[in-house]
């Protein structure tokens, strides 16, 4: 690795980021390592390529990536790919072709000696043992031995995998994925990690755009116990790297990357591992559980979008009025609410719970507005107006400044939206586990926005030059000094006209309110917003202990202290006893009356 390039690298890659996001939050940097091999396991792999732009500008460590080769070849990444070291590696998807002919249930299976039948099919030609069958979604079979070109014993065969057989009709089509022997890559990962170096790994196998994890893959436990048995004084550290995003395709979105606890293989499992067969797997087995509870602690995950938005909604209800988190402490919250909902599913206050804050969703829905923007309903109808009449003219003003900077830059969002949604769709038809595709949309965004934005500046800049040129007494040196400055305070505006647009976004997203303010009455929607958060709370001092040894510990733990809770309780019951009332809100802070709380 090139340490000038890699370092180069990361520079851009910073300058990336501040551009894409709004903020970039870490936590739990001091976790890891500052010498010696690390081996970081990041997930959920939600957003393609800009997932190790985030790790690398963020872990303080030269991390050397494992990049799949398809990428790898590509030009633009695998320019980046190498500046970082990337170790490439053929993935068995990439390489898998469509099987001829269609798949059935042998007659002659039993559950001692599991077999495939084909129809149409040519396996002696298509197939070798450890070949995977994919078919009928995620369905798959691995083939053991290819007996004729139209039947093959198989490893086994799932309950859903039989039932998808055996209810196709005329046979389900496959996906012939070959064995691909990876020794080569993982020694280049153990050679890395014995020079001490760090080693960054997605053990999902591929990014998507699902709220869990993909089943992950055994290649980093293999590769931690690997290095170790190999060289008994090193110490590998894994660390469970999570990342965490909020609307992840969007451009100005936010996003947050925490470092777990670092995991370290014991003696036993290295021992087992050096021993092979069953004591091996189950040394891997170890490591890899290791590696997926770490991973859950430091991410926030749900079995579907659904459970998802009631963690979220259930977070922003917890939080009282007056207090404004950060973002990190916001992903905190939503980790809690995901352990209650996975811990106690069942609970009858749990249930009641998510009941109420689902039709609190829907009556939000009908009303038009997010649940933040419930507050600022509490105007009277004369500062409403005022506040409106105000906002509009602000955002009128922030438009107009952004206008010709838009105008300029429309090139540049134009194509990188364009191309961004041409590649989603193109990955989702590749891929079995997206589920629309949004995991590469924020990479072709970059990388569009980085060909086309240099070029379009450029064009900008020759026009500017030849206009001078040809139509002004200048000299040739002077026209050249002022198409530098030209391009400068291009670019300048470029980035203050984006800001100017994101802020008139914002005000124009908070004139909804006032509107019902004036002319709705909001009153139910307030008065079951304040329920709903009293009843959270109530279910949090309930069910929060169970989630920890004792009251205590869980009382340390409290990001929000009960003091906290009863004052926003007391401050949003004030305010909705009349719109009228001398309170106001605002986005980072709320002041009242003080004597309210007492």
């Amino acid at each position: 690795m090139n340490e000038l390039a890699y370092w180069a690298m990361s520079i851009l890659f910073w300058i990336v980021l501040r551009v894409f996001f709004r903020e970039v939050k870490s936590r739990g940097a001091f976790k890891i390592p500052q010498r010696g091999p690390v081996l970081f396991v990041v997930g959920p792999h939600a957003n393609q390529f800009i997932d190790p732009m985030v790790l690398v500008t963020h872990c303080g460590r030269s991390v050397s990536f494992l990049m799949a080769k398809k990428s790898f070849d590509k030009f633009w990444i695998g320019l980046f790919g190498r500046a970082l070291g990337s170790i490439p590696v053929v993935r068995p998807q990439d390489v898998a072709q469509k099987g001829i002919g269609t798949l059935a249930i042998s007659p002659d299976d039993t559950p001692a000696v599991r077999l495939v039948a084909g129809i149409n099919t040519k396996f002696t030609e298509q197939l070798r043992a450890r070949t995977v069958l994919n078919f009928a979604g995620s369905n798959s079979v691995e083939v053991v031995e290819v007996l004729s070109d139209s039947v093959v014993k198989v490893k086994e065969i799932s309950e859903a995998a039989a039932k998808a057989l055996a209810e196709s009709d005329g046979g389900a089509s496959f996906k012939v994925t070959p064995h691909v022997d990876q020794n080569d890559m993982f020694s280049a990962v153990v050679d890395r990690l014995n020079e001490g170096k760090c080693v960054g790994i997605f053990p999902e196998g591929g990014s998507h755009d699902r709220t869990d994890f993909l089943p992950l893959k055994a290649g980093a436990s293999i590769m931690a116990l690997a290095a170790v048995s190999q060289n008994e004084f090193m110490n590998v550290q894994i660390v469970p790297t999570g990342l965490n995003y909020f609307n992840a395709h969007k451009w100005r979105s936010r996003a947050v990357i925490e470092f777990g606890d670092a995991i370290t293989v014991t003696k036993e499992q290295v021992e087992g591992y050096k021993k092979g067969g069953e004591s091996k797997r189950k040394a891997i087995s170890e490591v890899m559980d290791a590696i997926l509870e770490g991973l859950k602690a430091v991410t926030v995950t749900a079995k579907d979008y659904d459970t998802l938005m009631l963690i979220q909604a259930a977070r922003r209800l917890y939080r009282p009025v007056h207090m404004k988190l950060t973002i990190d402490e916001t992903v905190y919250l939503n980790r809690r609410f995901a352990e209650v909902f996975s811990k106690f599913p069942d609970d009858p206050l749990v249930l009641d719970t998510a009941y109420r804050v689902r039709e609190y969703n829907s009556l939000l829905k009908s009303y038009g507005i997010e649940d933040h923007q419930v507050i600022r309903t509490t105007f009277g109808k004369r500062v409403a107006a005022t506040k409106l009449c105000l906002r509009v003219v602000e955002a009128t003003l922030l438009f107009a400044f952004a206008a010709p900077g838009a105008l300029l830059h429309a090139p540049i969002a134009l194509l990188a939206r364009k191309i961004s949604n041409q590649k989603a769709a193109e990955a989702l038809r590749e891929s079995s586990v997206k589920i629309e595709g949004r995991d590469v949309m924020a990479t072709w965004k970059v990388l569009v926005s980085l060909v086309v934005a240099p070029l379009l500046y450029t064009v900008y800049s020759l026009v500017f030059f030849t206009s001078l040129l040809f139509n002004s007494s200048f000299t040739l040196r002077q026209c050249v000094m002022y198409t530098m400055a030209f391009t400068a305070v291009t670019v300048v505006f470029g980035v203050a006209a984006m800001r100017a647009s994101e802020i008139g976004f914002d005000v124009i997203k908070s004139l909804r309110p006032l509107y019902l303010s004036m002319f709705a009455d909001t009153e139910m929607l307030r008065q079951m917003r304040a329920d709903l958060a009293q009843r959270i709370s109530a279910a949090i001092t309930e069910i929060g202990p169970r989630l920890h040894n004792s009251k205590d510990e869980f009382e340390a733990s409290r990001l929000i202290a009960e003091t906290d809770v009863r004052y926003g309780e007391i401050l949003t019951e004030e305010m909705n006893k009349d719109k009228n009332d001398e309170v106001r809100v605002e986005d980072k802070y709320i002041t009242a009356d003080r004597s309210v709380a007492q």
